[in-house]
C-alpha cells in the first residue's frame, strides 16, 4: 500500500447539511467495506440515470441552513464510509463533492465538505456505462453507443445472486478487504461498488471466468479490472440484466 503525502486540502463548496463525520489515516485508508450480499436479498434499484442518490440520516443533528460549508477534518481511523454514516449523508455524494476518486486515498488532516443530504447534487456527466449480462457471464464497457471493451466475468451463484437493475459506481478502491458468509478476502483489487455491498472487482483467487462463482459481485480478471477501474469514473452507470 503506497503512503500518501500529508497535505491538507481545503475544498470550498458552499452546501448546507445535517451530517456526521470521521477521519482517515495518512497512509492508504484502513477502510474495509463489508461485502454482505445475501441470497435472499432482492433490492429494488433506486438509482436511475436521472436520479439523485438519497441518504438515510442516522445523525440526530438538525439540518440548519448556513452560509458556510460544513466540513470534517480527517483523523486516524476515519473512512469515507464512517464519515458518511456519522453525518447521515450518501457515500456517493460525499465522494463526488470532494472529488475523491479512490476512497483509499483520504488522509489525516484532510478537510472534507459534508454535502446536504437533500441537496440536488448532480450525477457526474458521463456517457460511460458497464453492461453486465448474467446469462452469458459477460460484461461490456460502452461510451455512448460505442462498445469499447468486452469481458468474460463471473457473477453470483444461485445461492448468492447478483442484483439486477441500473445503478451507479459510488465508491472506488484500488485495494480493499471483503468479508462475508464463508470468506474473508484481503487485498481485493480494483473494486468499484455500485449497490450496497455489490461491486465490480478483480479476482486473483480463481480463474473460472465464464461461470457463476461469486457471492454476488462481478468478478473480472485482475488486469481487466484494472483497465475498467481506470476507465470508469465515479458515477459510471452499471446495468445488470438477467
Amino acid at each position: 500500500m503506497a503512503k500518501i503525502i500529508r497535505v491538507a486540502v481545503v475544498l470550498l463548496v458552499l452546501m448546507s447539511a445535517s451530517c456526521q463525520a470521521s477521519t482517515i489515516s495518512p497512509i492508504q485508508a484502513t477502510h474495509t467495506p463489508t461485502h454482505t450480499p445475501s441470497p435472499t436479498h432482492t433490492p429494488t434499484p433506486t438509482l436511475t440515470s436521472t436520479s439523485t442518490p438519497t441518504s438515510s440520516p442516522t445523525s440526530t443533528q438538525t439540518s440548519t441552513p448556513t452560509a458556510l460549508p460544513i466540513t470534517h477534518t480527517v483523523v486516524v481511523g476515519d473512512t469515507l464510509e464512517s464519515i458518511a454514516r456519522e453525518y447521515g449523508v450518501d457515500l456517493f455524494l460525499l465522494s463526488l463533492v470532494n472529488d475523491v476518486t479512490d476512497q483509499n486515498l483520504i488522509y489525516v488532516g484532510q478537510i472534507l465538505i459534508i454535502p446536504n443530504p437533500g441537496s440536488a447534487t448532480p450525477i457526474p456527466s458521463t456517457d460511460k456505462r458497464v453492461l453486465v449480462i448474467l446469462s452469458s457471464q459477460e460484461a461490456f464497457a460502452y461510451e455512448g453507443d460505442t462498445l469499447i471493451k468486452q469481458f468474460v466475468v463471473s457473477t453470483g451463484t444461485d445461492q448468492y445472486p447478483t442484483v439486477t437493475g441500473t445503478f451507479f459506481v459510488y465508491a472506488k478502491f484500488s485495494q480493499t478487504k471483503m468479508t462475508g458468509p464463508g470468506y474473508d478476502t484481503p487485498d481485493v483489487p480494483w473494486t468499484m461498488y455500485f449497490f450496497e455491498g455489490y461491486a465490480l472487482h478483480g479476482a486473483y483467487w480463481h480463474n473460472n471466468f465464464g461461470t457463476p462463482q461469486s457471492h454476488g459481485c462481478v468478478n473480472f480478471k485482475v488486469d481487466e479490472a484494472e483497465w475498467l477501474f481506470n476507465w470508469a469514473p465515479l458515477g459510471t452507470t452499471v446495468e445488470v440484466i438477467p
